[in-house]
């Protein structure tokens, strides 16, 4: 068994059994329904998410508690509130008992803070914060100020501006009493849920006052230490590369540098294959500081093939650990199967994969939720739409298949999803700058379909496009490393107003 040794898993939970749950909670609730999903699977870390928007959901003496100064609660709230009280009366509370369950069956625990949520809530929601509601001079969007819907500063305009003092020391004050007052083994930093901090024209020149603060709570983690024995440990997540983190505020390059860190989970899992991950290795080389690769489950790793492909390539790619975000509803069987591929190289070199290339359906500017997203991550090549090659010219689009585990002995099929693909539209297919025999090319014109996120309210669906697919099969095209798939549209059909558009690109190995 090729194994590697020393790998962190790290598996966020967003706090969801608080309002999915009828009270009363108690300790041996939290041990079933969650921390013993975990059993023997290999996870190190569990982390909680303590709330949002500066409302918590946990025994916090400083922050505001959900429901708090609130009456006529929305039926979700009301359980929040019993459950969190409940936790709180029956074993001090959720941070209490979750790092106490979690030591007992030897995991790390660490609470996760969201450093900026930028949710659509309305601002008497009991969910909206009694911080932000009392000091709307502390926002992005200046009181009164109105941007244009569909735009980054709009999606953006309820966050918290950490320009302003008095911002950056209520985070710091929440960080200090979870730090200080639990038995934690560290802290979680989220600076993708969601990253957006400062005005867009005002980040980039900002990004020393985060790093100041991230330098602060080091430093109280550090007398933390010093005062307690105790061992805890810095964790931030970030946008998927050091460029776009630096643009929006968050000097991550320099927060590894001078070691204010002691790990960095890089991006939010969205779009993995254009995350370069090495770039945050190298930062991170001849330092104790530990990089770990995201998945996300709603999209696009929702299959037990997407998420091994994934991290086959995190690790290939020099990451320390993974990091799952969503996952925390799936079952302990597939914790365990999943997580052996991250141990087990040897295991996971013979596991099925399907590399699905990153897209940017789910980054719109419709939602505040998504907003943030589309402001922080990079622009990746799907979906495109495709012109027809009137000067018979190779007009090529370029798209790396990187596959890092060894090609298997058995057959691949390549995958092109369209949209509008109709019967009298013609490619013309290269890799590697070969190209593909149409021996080797099936089009299938009974549609094809896919998991795919659709909005917050209706999350996962099957969608069907009743369009063309082209699968390729294997014939030697493919080769270990990195492979260039070109496509020409060389015919289009006539009279058609829509244009072809390639919607979806997966390789199945």
């Amino acid at each position: 068994m090729n194994k590697i040794n020393g790998f962190e898993i790290f598996s966020n939970d967003d706090g969801w059994i608080l309002h999915e749950s009828n009270p009363p909670l108690s300790l041996d609730h939290l041990y079933s329904k969650m921390v013993a999903t975990y059993k023997d699977t290999g996870l190190t870390t569990f982390l909680w998410s303590v709330g949002g928007h500066e409302v918590y959901d946990y025994e916090t003496k400083i922050g505001e508690r959900i429901g708090e100064g609130h009456v006529n609660l929305d039926e979700s709230t009301k359980k929040r509130v019993a459950n969190l009280q409940s936790l709180i009366d029956s074993c001090g509370g959720p941070i209490t008992g979750l790092s106490k369950l979690c030591h007992e069956v030897g995991i790390k625990f660490y609470p996760s803070l969201r450093m900026n949520e930028h949710y659509d809530i309305d601002i008497n929601s009991p969910t909206y914060g009694r911080f932000r509601r009392e000091r709307p001079d502390l926002l992005i969007g200046k009181p009164g100020e109105k941007f244009e819907i569909g735009t980054v500063e709009h999606g953006i305009r309820t966050g918290l501006n950490f320009a302003f003092d008095e911002a950056r020391d209520h985070m710091l004050s929440i960080i200090s009493e979870l730090v200080e007052d639990f038995d934690v083994d560290g802290i979680e930093l989220d600076w993708f849920r969601h990253p957006a901090f400062f005005r867009v024209d005002e980040a980039y020149e900002n990004r020393h006052l985060v790093t100041d603060l991230v330098k602060n709570v080091k430093q109280k983690i550090n007398d933390v230490i010093e005062s307690s024995g105790r061992n805890i440990k810095l964790a931030v997540r970030v946008p998927d590369t050091i460029q776009d983190s630096i643009r929006i505020g968050l000097d991550v390059e320099q927060w590894i540098k001078n070691e204010y860190v002691d790990i960095v989970i890089v991006g939010g899992g969205m779009v993995p294959y254009a995350t370069p991950i090495n770039d945050f290795v190298d930062a991170a080389k001849n330092t104790g500081i530990k990089v770990l690769g995201s998945l996300e489950h709603l999209r696009p790793a929702t299959t037990p093939e997407t998420v091994t492909a994934i991290i086959d390539r995190h690790i290939s790619k020099g990451a320390h650990g993974i990091y799952f975000f969503n996952y925390f509803h799936k079952s302990n069987s597939w914790k365990k199967s999943i997580y052996r591929t991250i141990y087990d190289g040897e295991y996971r070199l013979n596991k099925r994969k399907t590399i699905e290339f990153d897209s940017n359906v789910r980054f719109t500017l419709s939602e505040q939720h998504e907003a943030p997203f589309r402001y922080a991550i990079p622009d990746v090549q799907i979906p495109i739409t495709l012109e027809p090659d009137k000067e018979n010219t190779l007009s090529m689009l370029n798209f790396p298949i990187d596959i890092d585990s060894n090609l298997p002995e058995y057959e691949w099929e390549l995958k092109l999803g369209f949209i509008n693909y109709q019967g009298e539209d013609e490619l013309e297919i290269f890799i590697n700058q070969i190209a593909v025999d149409i021996s080797d090319m099936n089009i299938n014109f009974d549609g094809w379909g896919r998991l795919e996120w659709t909005d917050f309210k209706n999350r996962l669906q099957w969608i069907k496009y009743p369009f063309a697919q082209i699968i390729i099969k294997n014939n030697g095209y493919l080769s270990k490393g990195n492979n260039i798939l070109e496509l020409r549209l060389i015919k289009e059909t006539v009279f058609k107003t829509d244009k072809v558009v390639l919607k979806e690109v997966k390789l199945e190995l």
